[in-house]
């Protein structure tokens, strides 16, 4: 996990560089195994659970749905994943206001911009 800063460089009035900053390491954020099993998880979301209609056919993807209820109107619905699951090389985040469910409403765009990036 990156630690944040705030000033990438320092130059002087002519533009010489003075100093640079370079993010620091703040350690692990998780276990390995840990993520391994939250991944393994988040693929049976996506086999049988709720995401299924974020799956792509021949690709192992990782995904969590969710319905976030709203004091106005209706819930917002949501979707998170990554694929492949196994060695990720695109991960979306969709929210949808006021449209009801994750897994009916996210999950399926979710599923259409991962199989853009990934060409399927």
């Amino acid at each position: 996990m990156p630690k944040p800063y705030v000033v990438q460089k320092i130059t002087t009035h002519g533009g010489a560089t003075v100093r640079n900053t370079r993010p620091g390491n703040l350690g692990r954020a998780i276990k390995p195994e840990t993520a391994a099993t939250l991944t393994q998880m988040m693929v049976g979301v996506v086999q049988s659970g709720t995401g299924t209609a974020a799956a792509i056919p021949g690709v192992q993807v990782a995904g969590k749905t969710g319905t976030a209820e709203t004091p106005n109107g209706s819930p917002h619905g949501w979707f998170v994943g990554f694929a492949p699951a196994e060695d990720p090389q695109v991960a979306v985040a969709v929210i949808i206001e006021n449209a009801g469910q994750g897994g009916v409403d996210a999950a399926p765009l979710g599923g259409q911009v991962m199989r853009a990036v990934l060409g399927k």
